[in-house]
């Protein structure tokens, strides 16, 4: 029979949130454990990374292993589980991870770092041409698409950094966003515009996805006639925001109205002992280096709660 394990801190996410968290933690000598599927999170997806302090460029790949190559030298103090966490309960003075892969995790404190995942289109064929033709992934999926045309939906930065990394592989790419205005960075938009390979559109509705065994075809509408269009494409990437991770909290902590964990600067919640940092948290700004600094905020604030607990 093992020993039950009770750590002071479990940590549910493997991105920059979740990793800074754990090197915090370790350096406050805490027993901690950290959860995650994806090593690096969502960052690892990143293509060029131009603002993280400390690198002119980056990308990425060499970003997230950076980041976890970190984390491990604190394994004498934060044990890693690659598994996901499908639902977290309050029990007494405790919290009880339930996980896929494994025996449940009992914590006295918890800090979610769960990120977010893409949102969809909700449109005819968008899942049935899931990974034929439909990805949510530049950066994974962009060689696939040599010298083919290509639609990418969303006017956001990582729908322009979409466009910027297909302009060396495409031959031609279609740029929709939803509104009259690219939301992009101007320094995005700049690297885009007057390339001939791209075709910027604007206040475009999608509507449907065709094609017999792969994509061959974009519709969308002209928000302002109703005129109706169609584009000849073999890809499709969508870019246009994100889902917080926060199903398995759903009931234990304040969420926003769009499903994100109410959580201040400090990544204090609504649920006593429980922490929130990055991307998951309504915090304002969806930035690398935004969420790193919150996760060593959540940590310090973890730290603090367990002392004055045990005072």
């Amino acid at each position: 029979m093992t020993d039950r394990i009770i750590y002071d801190v479990a940590i549910v996410g493997y991105g920059p949130a979740g990793i800074t968290a754990g090197i915090y933690a370790a350096r406050k000598r805490l027993k901690t454990v950290l959860v995650g599927e994806l090593p690096g999170g969502e960052v690892i997806n990143s293509g060029e990374i131009e603002n993280w302090p400390g690198e002119s460029v980056t990308d990425g790949v060499s970003l997230a292993n950076k980041l976890t190559k970190h984390l491990k030298e604190h394994d004498d103090q934060v044990e890693i589980i690659q598994d996901k966490v499908v639902e977290i309960i309050k029990s007494g003075n405790a919290f009880i991870l339930n996980r896929v892969g494994g025996e449940k995790i009992e914590a006295k404190t918890v800090i979610y770092a769960a990120g977010r995942h893409p949102r969809k289109l909700g449109i005819p064929g968008e899942e049935k041409f899931k990974n034929l033709g439909v990805t949510y992934c530049a950066t994974c999926d962009a060689p696939l698409f040599g010298g083919k045309d290509v639609a990418v939906v969303g006017g956001g930065n990582t729908g322009a950094e979409a466009v910027i990394m297909l302009q060396k592989i495409a031959k031609k790419i279609y740029f929709l966003h939803l509104d009259n205005k690219l939301a992009a960075d101007l320094v995005l938009v700049e690297i885009i515009e007057g390339d001939d390979k791209v075709k910027i559109i604007l206040g475009a509705k999608t509507l449907e996805i065709k094609g017999k065994t792969m994509v061959e075809s974009l519709e969308y509408e002209d928000v302002k006639s109703g005129e109706r269009s169609s584009l000849a494409v073999k890809g499709i990437f969508v870019n246009i925001g994100a889902v917080p991770n926060t199903e398995p909290i759903k009931k234990l902590v304040e969420l926003d109205k769009y499903g994100a964990v109410k959580a201040d600067r400090y990544g204090i919640t609504s649920q006593d002992g429980f922490f929130a940092a990055g991307d998951v948290t309504d915090i304002r700004d969806a930035q690398i280096v935004v969420a790193a600094g919150h996760g060593s905020s959540a940590a310090l604030s973890a730290g603090g709660y367990l002392a004055r607990s045990s005072s």
